[in-house]
Protein backbone atom coordinates (compact mmCIF):
# COMPACT_ATOMS: atom_id res chain seq x y z
CA UNK A 1 0.00 0.00 0.00
CA UNK A 2 0.95 3.58 -0.02
CA UNK A 3 1.89 5.57 2.86
CA UNK A 4 -1.78 5.22 3.54
CA UNK A 5 -4.07 2.35 4.01
CA UNK A 6 -7.18 1.85 1.94
CA UNK A 7 -10.10 2.95 4.07
CA UNK A 8 -13.62 3.60 2.89
CA UNK A 9 -16.42 5.75 4.20
CA UNK A 10 -19.99 5.07 3.11
CA UNK A 11 -19.33 6.70 -0.25
CA UNK A 12 -16.46 4.39 -1.03
CA UNK A 13 -17.57 1.11 0.48
CA UNK A 14 -19.58 0.00 -2.54
CA UNK A 15 -17.28 -0.70 -5.47
CA UNK A 16 -17.83 -1.10 -9.16
CA UNK A 17 -15.71 -3.77 -10.78
CA UNK A 18 -13.84 -3.28 -14.00
CA UNK A 19 -12.92 -6.42 -15.86
CA UNK A 20 -9.99 -5.84 -18.15
CA UNK A 21 -8.46 -8.28 -20.60
CA UNK A 22 -4.70 -8.18 -20.20
CA UNK A 23 -3.12 -8.13 -23.64
CA UNK A 24 -0.40 -10.70 -24.26
CA UNK A 25 -1.14 -12.99 -21.33
CA UNK A 26 -4.84 -13.65 -21.82
CA UNK A 27 -5.54 -13.15 -18.13
CA UNK A 28 -8.37 -11.23 -16.56
CA UNK A 29 -7.82 -8.53 -13.95
CA UNK A 30 -10.58 -7.53 -11.65
CA UNK A 31 -10.12 -3.91 -10.72
CA UNK A 32 -11.71 -2.46 -7.66
CA UNK A 33 -12.68 1.11 -8.45
CA UNK A 34 -13.25 2.35 -4.95
CA UNK A 35 -16.21 4.34 -6.24
CA UNK A 36 -19.34 5.61 -4.59
CA UNK A 37 -22.87 4.43 -3.88
CA UNK A 38 -24.87 4.82 -7.12
CA UNK A 39 -27.97 6.99 -6.90
CA UNK A 40 -30.60 8.10 -9.37
CA UNK A 41 -28.25 10.88 -10.43
CA UNK A 42 -25.45 8.52 -11.42
CA UNK A 43 -25.15 7.11 -14.94
CA UNK A 44 -23.65 3.62 -15.02
CA UNK A 45 -22.77 2.06 -18.37
CA UNK A 46 -21.91 -1.63 -18.83
CA UNK A 47 -20.24 -3.21 -21.86
CA UNK A 48 -18.98 -6.72 -22.51
CA UNK A 49 -15.63 -5.98 -20.87
CA UNK A 50 -16.03 -2.98 -18.58
CA UNK A 51 -18.31 -1.34 -16.09
CA UNK A 52 -17.69 2.38 -15.75
CA UNK A 53 -19.26 4.83 -13.36
CA UNK A 54 -19.88 8.36 -14.58
CA UNK A 55 -20.11 10.80 -11.66
CA UNK A 56 -22.82 13.43 -11.60
CA UNK A 57 -22.15 17.08 -12.36
CA UNK A 58 -20.88 18.92 -9.32
CA UNK A 59 -18.62 16.13 -8.13
CA UNK A 60 -14.82 16.08 -8.24
CA UNK A 61 -13.25 12.61 -8.38
CA UNK A 62 -10.01 12.09 -6.44
CA UNK A 63 -7.86 9.01 -6.92
CA UNK A 64 -5.88 8.63 -3.73
CA UNK A 65 -4.00 6.42 -1.30
CA UNK A 66 -5.05 8.70 1.57
CA UNK A 67 -7.27 7.13 4.19
CA UNK A 68 -10.74 8.04 5.36
CA UNK A 69 -9.54 10.30 8.17
CA UNK A 70 -7.94 12.57 5.58
CA UNK A 71 -11.08 12.46 3.41
CA UNK A 72 -13.21 13.48 6.38
CA UNK A 73 -11.09 16.53 7.20
CA UNK A 74 -10.34 17.85 3.72
CA UNK A 75 -13.69 17.22 2.01
CA UNK A 76 -15.93 19.53 4.07
CA UNK A 77 -13.23 22.21 4.15
CA UNK A 78 -12.86 22.19 0.36
CA UNK A 79 -16.60 22.07 -0.30
CA UNK A 80 -17.00 25.13 1.94
CA UNK A 81 -14.36 27.05 0.01
CA UNK A 82 -15.22 29.98 -2.25
CA UNK A 83 -13.87 28.05 -5.24
CA UNK A 84 -16.06 25.01 -4.68
CA UNK A 85 -19.18 27.08 -4.07
CA UNK A 86 -18.58 29.35 -7.03
CA UNK A 87 -18.11 26.33 -9.30
CA UNK A 88 -21.02 24.34 -7.82
CA UNK A 89 -18.81 21.49 -6.56
CA UNK A 90 -20.99 19.71 -4.03
CA UNK A 91 -19.24 16.39 -3.58
CA UNK A 92 -15.86 14.64 -3.69
CA UNK A 93 -15.87 11.08 -4.97
CA UNK A 94 -12.94 9.22 -3.39
CA UNK A 95 -11.41 6.27 -5.24
CA UNK A 96 -8.94 4.30 -3.14
CA UNK A 97 -7.74 1.14 -4.94
CA UNK A 98 -4.22 -0.16 -4.58
CA UNK A 99 -1.60 1.42 -6.80
CA UNK A 100 -1.63 -1.56 -9.18
CA UNK A 101 -4.96 -0.40 -10.61
CA UNK A 102 -4.44 3.34 -10.95
CA UNK A 103 -3.51 3.18 -14.62
CA UNK A 104 -6.67 1.20 -15.42
CA UNK A 105 -8.81 3.88 -13.79
CA UNK A 106 -6.94 6.66 -15.52
CA UNK A 107 -7.38 4.94 -18.88
CA UNK A 108 -11.12 5.02 -18.20
CA UNK A 109 -11.07 8.71 -17.29
CA UNK A 110 -12.13 7.86 -13.75
CA UNK A 111 -10.15 10.54 -11.90
CA UNK A 112 -9.81 14.32 -11.90
CA UNK A 113 -7.01 14.52 -9.33
CA UNK A 114 -4.29 12.09 -8.19
CA UNK A 115 -3.32 12.75 -4.60
CA UNK A 116 -1.00 10.86 -2.27
CA UNK A 117 0.88 7.60 -2.66
CA UNK A 118 4.53 8.61 -2.66
CA UNK A 119 7.04 9.72 -5.29
CA UNK A 120 7.61 6.30 -6.87
CA UNK A 121 3.92 5.86 -7.73
CA UNK A 122 3.73 9.33 -9.25
CA UNK A 123 7.02 8.87 -11.09
CA UNK A 124 5.52 5.71 -12.61
CA UNK A 125 2.48 7.75 -13.71
CA UNK A 126 4.83 10.37 -15.15
CA UNK A 127 6.85 7.74 -17.01
CA UNK A 128 3.66 6.32 -18.52
CA UNK A 129 2.37 9.76 -19.63
CA UNK A 130 -0.61 9.89 -17.29
CA UNK A 131 0.16 13.31 -15.78
CA UNK A 132 -0.92 16.67 -17.18
CA UNK A 133 1.69 19.46 -17.32
CA UNK A 134 1.01 22.00 -14.57
CA UNK A 135 1.74 25.00 -16.78
CA UNK A 136 -1.34 27.21 -16.50
CA UNK A 137 -0.85 30.64 -14.87
CA UNK A 138 -2.62 29.39 -11.72
CA UNK A 139 -0.47 26.26 -11.46
CA UNK A 140 2.71 28.29 -12.03
CA UNK A 141 1.66 30.56 -9.17
CA UNK A 142 0.81 27.60 -6.93
CA UNK A 143 4.10 25.82 -7.69
CA UNK A 144 5.94 29.01 -6.73
CA UNK A 145 4.74 28.60 -3.15
CA UNK A 146 6.59 25.31 -2.73
CA UNK A 147 10.34 24.97 -2.23
CA UNK A 148 12.08 22.95 -4.92
CA UNK A 149 13.75 20.78 -2.27
CA UNK A 150 13.35 20.16 1.45
CA UNK A 151 16.05 18.35 3.42
CA UNK A 152 17.68 17.47 0.11
CA UNK A 153 14.58 15.81 -1.38
CA UNK A 154 12.74 16.97 -4.48
CA UNK A 155 9.35 18.61 -3.88
CA UNK A 156 8.49 19.21 -7.55
CA UNK A 157 9.04 16.84 -10.46
CA UNK A 158 9.54 17.70 -14.13
CA UNK A 159 9.15 15.13 -16.88
CA UNK A 160 11.75 14.47 -19.57
CA UNK A 161 10.33 17.33 -21.65
CA UNK A 162 10.83 19.74 -18.76
CA UNK A 163 7.16 20.02 -17.82
CA UNK A 164 6.21 20.25 -14.17
CA UNK A 165 3.86 17.30 -13.53
CA UNK A 166 3.63 16.84 -9.77
CA UNK A 167 4.07 18.93 -6.65
CA UNK A 168 4.54 17.70 -3.09
CA UNK A 169 1.45 18.33 -0.97
CA UNK A 170 2.97 17.05 2.30
CA UNK A 171 6.29 15.78 3.59
CA UNK A 172 7.15 12.62 5.46
CA UNK A 173 10.11 11.02 7.12
CA UNK A 174 10.55 7.30 7.75
CA UNK A 175 11.55 5.60 10.96
CA UNK A 176 9.98 3.43 13.62
CA UNK A 177 7.68 3.73 16.61
CA UNK A 178 8.73 2.27 19.94
CA UNK A 179 6.46 1.20 22.77
CA UNK A 180 8.46 2.07 25.89
CA UNK A 181 6.26 -0.04 28.17
CA UNK A 182 6.90 -3.15 26.05
CA UNK A 183 10.66 -2.50 25.92
CA UNK A 184 10.82 -1.88 29.67
CA UNK A 185 8.71 -4.92 30.53
CA UNK A 186 11.06 -7.21 28.59
CA UNK A 187 14.28 -5.41 29.44
CA UNK A 188 15.01 -4.45 25.84
CA UNK A 189 17.20 -1.43 24.97
CA UNK A 190 15.95 1.64 23.16
CA UNK A 191 16.85 1.39 19.43
CA UNK A 192 17.92 4.48 17.54
CA UNK A 193 18.96 3.11 14.13
CA UNK A 194 18.17 0.44 11.54
CA UNK A 195 21.34 -1.38 12.59
CA UNK A 196 20.09 -1.48 16.17
CA UNK A 197 16.97 -3.34 15.03
CA UNK A 198 19.14 -6.11 13.57
CA UNK A 199 20.77 -6.72 16.96
CA UNK A 200 20.33 -10.22 18.43
CA UNK A 201 18.71 -8.74 21.54
CA UNK A 202 15.51 -8.09 19.61
CA UNK A 203 15.25 -11.79 18.82
CA UNK A 204 15.80 -12.80 22.44
CA UNK A 205 12.09 -13.48 23.04
CA UNK A 206 11.71 -15.86 20.08
CA UNK A 207 9.84 -17.94 19.34
CA UNK A 208 7.16 -16.93 21.78
CA UNK A 209 7.22 -13.16 21.28
CA UNK A 210 8.33 -11.25 18.20
CA UNK A 211 9.50 -7.77 19.14
CA UNK A 212 9.24 -5.97 15.76
CA UNK A 213 6.36 -5.30 13.35
CA UNK A 214 7.15 -5.02 9.63
CA UNK A 215 4.70 -4.53 6.77
CA UNK A 216 5.07 -6.80 3.75
CA UNK A 217 6.49 -4.75 0.90
CA UNK A 218 3.66 -5.10 -1.65
CA UNK A 219 1.12 -4.18 1.03
CA UNK A 220 2.56 -0.86 2.16
CA UNK A 221 4.60 1.63 0.16
CA UNK A 222 5.65 3.48 3.32
CA UNK A 223 7.32 0.34 4.66
CA UNK A 224 8.70 -0.36 1.19
CA UNK A 225 10.33 3.07 1.25
CA UNK A 226 11.95 2.14 4.56
CA UNK A 227 13.34 -1.04 3.02
CA UNK A 228 14.64 0.91 0.02
CA UNK A 229 16.26 3.40 2.39
CA UNK A 230 18.00 0.51 4.16
CA UNK A 231 19.34 -1.04 0.93
CA UNK A 232 20.39 2.30 -0.55
CA UNK A 233 21.90 3.62 2.69
CA UNK A 234 23.76 0.45 3.70
CA UNK A 235 24.40 -1.02 0.29
CA UNK A 236 22.41 -3.74 -1.45
CA UNK A 237 23.79 -6.90 0.17
CA UNK A 238 24.24 -5.43 3.66
CA UNK A 239 20.74 -3.98 3.48
CA UNK A 240 19.15 -7.35 2.68
CA UNK A 241 21.12 -9.06 5.46
CA UNK A 242 20.04 -6.36 7.92
CA UNK A 243 16.39 -6.77 6.91
CA UNK A 244 16.64 -10.57 7.23
CA UNK A 245 17.81 -10.18 10.82
CA UNK A 246 15.01 -7.69 11.51
CA UNK A 247 12.38 -9.89 9.84
CA UNK A 248 13.58 -12.90 11.82
CA UNK A 249 12.68 -11.03 15.00
CA UNK A 250 9.41 -9.70 13.59
CA UNK A 251 5.81 -10.38 12.78
CA UNK A 252 4.95 -9.52 9.17
CA UNK A 253 1.70 -7.61 8.57
CA UNK A 254 -0.36 -6.97 5.44
CA UNK A 255 -0.32 -3.17 5.60
CA UNK A 256 1.03 -0.13 7.38
CA UNK A 257 -2.03 0.33 9.62
CA UNK A 258 -1.84 -3.12 11.28
CA UNK A 259 1.96 -2.76 11.40
CA UNK A 260 1.62 0.54 13.25
CA UNK A 261 -1.18 -0.78 15.45
CA UNK A 262 1.07 -3.57 16.72
CA UNK A 263 3.30 -1.09 18.58
CA UNK A 264 0.44 1.16 19.60
CA UNK A 265 -1.40 -1.71 21.30
CA UNK A 266 1.70 -3.30 22.79
CA UNK A 267 1.76 -6.44 20.66
CA UNK A 268 5.38 -5.61 19.81
CA UNK A 269 7.94 -3.11 20.99
CA UNK A 270 8.84 -1.58 17.62
CA UNK A 271 6.89 -0.90 14.42
CA UNK A 272 8.11 0.40 11.07
CA UNK A 273 6.52 3.83 10.65
CA UNK A 274 5.99 6.73 8.35
CA UNK A 275 6.27 9.78 10.59
CA UNK A 276 2.64 10.83 10.83
CA UNK A 277 1.55 7.34 11.87
CA UNK A 278 4.18 7.57 14.58
CA UNK A 279 3.01 11.01 15.69
CA UNK A 280 -0.58 9.80 15.77
CA UNK A 281 0.36 6.76 17.83
CA UNK A 282 2.29 8.81 20.39
CA UNK A 283 -0.66 11.24 20.59
CA UNK A 284 -3.04 8.37 21.41
CA UNK A 285 -0.62 6.31 23.52
CA UNK A 286 1.93 8.32 25.54
CA UNK A 287 3.98 5.14 26.07
CA UNK A 288 4.90 5.30 22.37
CA UNK A 289 7.45 7.48 20.60
CA UNK A 290 8.34 7.99 16.95
CA UNK A 291 12.07 7.65 16.27
CA UNK A 292 13.69 9.24 13.22
CA UNK A 293 17.02 7.45 12.64
CA UNK A 294 19.31 10.46 12.49
CA UNK A 295 21.37 10.47 9.32
CA UNK A 296 19.77 7.22 8.12
CA UNK A 297 16.42 8.32 6.71
CA UNK A 298 15.03 10.65 4.06
CA UNK A 299 12.26 13.18 3.64
CA UNK A 300 9.68 12.38 0.98
CA UNK A 301 7.46 14.86 -0.77
CA UNK A 302 4.04 13.18 -1.18
CA UNK A 303 2.62 14.37 -4.51
CA UNK A 304 -0.55 15.82 -5.92
CA UNK A 305 -1.11 15.93 -9.69
CA UNK A 306 -3.74 16.24 -12.39
CA UNK A 307 -4.16 13.24 -14.70
CA UNK A 308 -4.06 13.86 -18.42
CA UNK A 309 -7.38 11.98 -18.74
CA UNK A 310 -9.23 14.27 -16.31
CA UNK A 311 -12.40 15.73 -17.82
CA UNK A 312 -12.49 18.57 -15.28
CA UNK A 313 -8.97 19.98 -15.37
CA UNK A 314 -10.10 23.50 -14.43
CA UNK A 315 -11.85 22.20 -11.30
CA UNK A 316 -8.89 19.96 -10.54
CA UNK A 317 -6.61 23.02 -10.61
CA UNK A 318 -8.84 24.68 -8.03
CA UNK A 319 -8.52 21.64 -5.78
CA UNK A 320 -4.72 21.64 -6.12
CA UNK A 321 -4.68 25.37 -5.34
CA UNK A 322 -6.74 24.76 -2.21
CA UNK A 323 -4.56 21.86 -0.99
CA UNK A 324 -1.41 23.94 -1.48
CA UNK A 325 -2.77 27.09 0.20
CA UNK A 326 -1.66 27.91 3.77
CA UNK A 327 -5.15 27.09 5.07
CA UNK A 328 -5.35 23.85 3.10
CA UNK A 329 -1.90 22.89 4.32
CA UNK A 330 -2.90 23.55 7.93
CA UNK A 331 -5.53 20.82 7.68
CA UNK A 332 -2.70 18.26 7.84
CA UNK A 333 -2.24 19.37 11.45
CA UNK A 334 -5.77 18.34 12.46
CA UNK A 335 -5.74 16.08 15.52
CA UNK A 336 -7.05 13.12 13.49
CA UNK A 337 -4.22 13.42 10.92
CA UNK A 338 -1.12 15.08 12.49
CA UNK A 339 1.00 15.11 9.38
CA UNK A 340 3.77 17.44 8.22
CA UNK A 341 2.70 20.09 5.66
CA UNK A 342 4.98 21.13 2.85
CA UNK A 343 4.34 24.84 3.55
CA UNK A 344 5.76 26.36 6.72
CA UNK A 345 3.00 28.98 6.49
CA UNK A 346 0.55 26.29 7.65
CA UNK A 347 1.83 26.89 11.17
CA UNK A 348 0.62 30.51 11.02
CA UNK A 349 -2.96 29.30 10.62
CA UNK A 350 -5.17 28.53 13.67
CA UNK A 351 -4.54 24.77 13.51
CA UNK A 352 -0.81 25.40 13.23
CA UNK A 353 -0.70 27.82 16.14
CA UNK A 354 -2.46 25.19 18.25
CA UNK A 355 0.15 22.49 17.44
CA UNK A 356 3.56 23.62 18.76
CA UNK A 357 4.65 19.99 19.16
CA UNK A 358 4.11 19.38 15.44
CA UNK A 359 6.00 22.56 14.62
CA UNK A 360 8.97 21.18 16.59
CA UNK A 361 8.64 17.91 14.65
CA UNK A 362 8.45 19.85 11.40
CA UNK A 363 11.70 21.66 12.15
CA UNK A 364 13.40 18.38 13.10
CA UNK A 365 12.21 16.85 9.83
CA UNK A 366 13.40 19.63 7.53
CA UNK A 367 16.73 19.83 9.36
CA UNK A 368 17.36 16.09 9.03
CA UNK A 369 20.46 15.28 6.99
CA UNK A 370 19.66 11.85 5.68
CA UNK A 371 21.08 9.48 3.12
CA UNK A 372 21.41 10.30 -0.55
CA UNK A 373 18.38 8.52 -1.98
CA UNK A 374 18.11 7.77 -5.70
CA UNK A 375 14.48 7.96 -6.87
CA UNK A 376 15.51 6.66 -10.28
CA UNK A 377 16.72 3.39 -8.72
CA UNK A 378 13.44 3.06 -6.84
CA UNK A 379 11.45 3.60 -10.05
CA UNK A 380 13.60 1.17 -12.03
CA UNK A 381 13.43 -1.67 -9.49
CA UNK A 382 10.22 -1.18 -7.51
CA UNK A 383 8.20 -4.15 -8.81
CA UNK A 384 11.11 -6.57 -8.53
CA UNK A 385 12.04 -5.17 -5.11
CA UNK A 386 8.65 -5.54 -3.48
CA UNK A 387 7.96 -9.02 -4.79
CA UNK A 388 11.43 -10.28 -3.88
CA UNK A 389 10.92 -8.89 -0.37
CA UNK A 390 7.60 -10.70 -0.07
CA UNK A 391 9.00 -13.91 -1.54
CA UNK A 392 11.97 -14.26 0.81
CA UNK A 393 10.60 -12.71 4.01
CA UNK A 394 6.79 -12.99 4.05
CA UNK A 395 6.34 -16.24 2.11
CA UNK A 396 9.32 -17.96 3.75
CA UNK A 397 8.88 -16.38 7.17
CA UNK A 398 8.50 -19.57 9.21
CA UNK A 399 11.79 -20.94 7.86
CA UNK A 400 13.50 -17.57 8.40
CA UNK A 401 12.39 -17.40 12.04
CA UNK A 402 13.51 -20.98 12.66
CA UNK A 403 16.94 -20.24 11.20
CA UNK A 404 17.39 -16.97 13.09
CA UNK A 405 16.21 -18.57 16.34
CA UNK A 406 18.72 -21.42 15.92
CA UNK A 407 21.57 -18.93 15.36
CA UNK A 408 20.55 -16.86 18.39
CA UNK A 409 20.13 -19.93 20.60
CA UNK A 410 23.60 -21.17 19.68
CA UNK A 411 25.02 -17.76 20.53
CA UNK A 412 23.16 -17.57 23.85
CA UNK A 413 24.46 -21.03 24.77
CA UNK A 414 28.04 -20.03 23.97
CA UNK A 415 28.32 -22.50 21.10
CA UNK A 416 29.25 -19.74 18.64
CA UNK A 417 30.94 -16.38 18.99
CA UNK A 418 29.44 -13.02 18.03
CA UNK A 419 31.63 -13.04 14.91
CA UNK A 420 30.32 -16.47 13.99
CA UNK A 421 26.74 -15.26 14.61
CA UNK A 422 27.33 -12.48 12.08
CA UNK A 423 28.75 -14.98 9.60
CA UNK A 424 25.70 -17.25 9.88
CA UNK A 425 23.35 -14.25 9.67
CA UNK A 426 25.09 -13.06 6.52
CA UNK A 427 24.69 -16.49 4.95
CA UNK A 428 21.02 -16.43 5.99
CA UNK A 429 20.21 -13.03 4.53
CA UNK A 430 22.37 -12.82 1.43
CA UNK A 431 20.17 -12.47 -1.70
CA UNK A 432 19.33 -15.79 -3.35
CA UNK A 433 19.68 -17.06 -6.91
CA UNK A 434 16.83 -18.43 -9.02
CA UNK A 435 16.29 -19.53 -12.61
CA UNK A 436 15.21 -16.73 -14.92
CA UNK A 437 11.90 -17.82 -16.52
CA UNK A 438 12.93 -16.42 -19.92
CA UNK A 439 16.58 -17.43 -20.21
CA UNK A 440 16.55 -20.43 -17.83
CA UNK A 441 19.86 -19.18 -16.44
CA UNK A 442 20.42 -19.02 -12.67
CA UNK A 443 20.51 -15.35 -11.66
CA UNK A 444 21.55 -13.82 -8.35
CA UNK A 445 19.14 -11.11 -7.14
CA UNK A 446 21.47 -8.15 -7.55
CA UNK A 447 20.53 -4.53 -8.10
CA UNK A 448 21.42 -4.93 -11.77
CA UNK A 449 19.23 -8.01 -12.15
CA UNK A 450 16.31 -6.34 -10.34
CA UNK A 451 16.55 -3.50 -12.84
CA UNK A 452 16.80 -5.90 -15.77
CA UNK A 453 13.64 -7.85 -14.92
CA UNK A 454 11.47 -5.05 -13.53
CA UNK A 455 9.64 -4.45 -16.80
CA UNK A 456 9.22 -8.19 -17.38
CA UNK A 457 7.53 -8.45 -13.99
CA UNK A 458 5.27 -5.51 -14.81
CA UNK A 459 4.35 -6.89 -18.23
CA UNK A 460 3.84 -10.58 -17.47
CA UNK A 461 2.00 -12.09 -14.53
CA UNK A 462 3.39 -15.47 -15.54
CA UNK A 463 6.97 -14.21 -15.31
CA UNK A 464 6.25 -12.50 -11.97
CA UNK A 465 4.59 -15.49 -10.35
CA UNK A 466 7.15 -17.97 -11.64
CA UNK A 467 10.22 -16.12 -10.44
CA UNK A 468 8.59 -15.16 -7.17
CA UNK A 469 7.86 -18.81 -6.41
CA UNK A 470 11.46 -19.67 -7.31
CA UNK A 471 12.79 -17.01 -4.95
CA UNK A 472 10.65 -18.35 -2.12
CA UNK A 473 11.84 -21.90 -2.70
CA UNK A 474 15.47 -20.74 -2.85
CA UNK A 475 15.09 -18.68 0.32
CA UNK A 476 13.55 -21.58 2.23
CA UNK A 477 16.36 -23.86 1.10
CA UNK A 478 18.94 -21.26 2.12
CA UNK A 479 17.41 -20.83 5.59
CA UNK A 480 17.21 -24.60 6.14
CA UNK A 481 20.81 -25.11 4.99
CA UNK A 482 22.18 -22.35 7.23
CA UNK A 483 20.16 -23.64 10.18
CA UNK A 484 21.56 -27.13 9.66
CA UNK A 485 25.12 -25.78 9.70
CA UNK A 486 24.82 -24.05 13.10
CA UNK A 487 26.54 -25.93 15.95
CA UNK A 488 24.19 -27.51 18.47
CA UNK A 489 26.65 -27.96 21.28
Amino acid sequence: MSEFETARNMKTIVCAVVVIAIVGIGAIAYVMLGGFIPTTTTDTTTTDTTTTTTPVAGALTVLTRHDVMIHNVFEPAFLASDFAQTNDITDILWKTPTADYWDDLLDLGQADVCWGGGPTLFDQLMRDDYLEPLDSPLMVEVAGRINSTIAGSVMKRNDTAGNLVWIAAAISSFGFTVNHEFLDDFGLPMPMSWTDLADPIYGSLLKATPTIAMGTAPGTTSNTRIYEIITQGMGWDTGWVTMARMAGSANIYDGSVPTQNAAETGQVGISMSIDFYGYGTSYRNPDCEYILPVGESIVNGDPIAIPSTSSHKDLAEGFVDFILSPYGQSLWLHSSIRRMPVLRAAFDEPLGLAAPDLYANYNQTIDNVGIVFDDAISLATNTAFIHYWEAVFTDAHAELVDCWYTILHAYDQGWITESELDTFATAMGTPVSAEDPNTHVMELFTLAYATEINDDMNDSATFLNTIKASWTAAAKAQYVAVQASVPTS
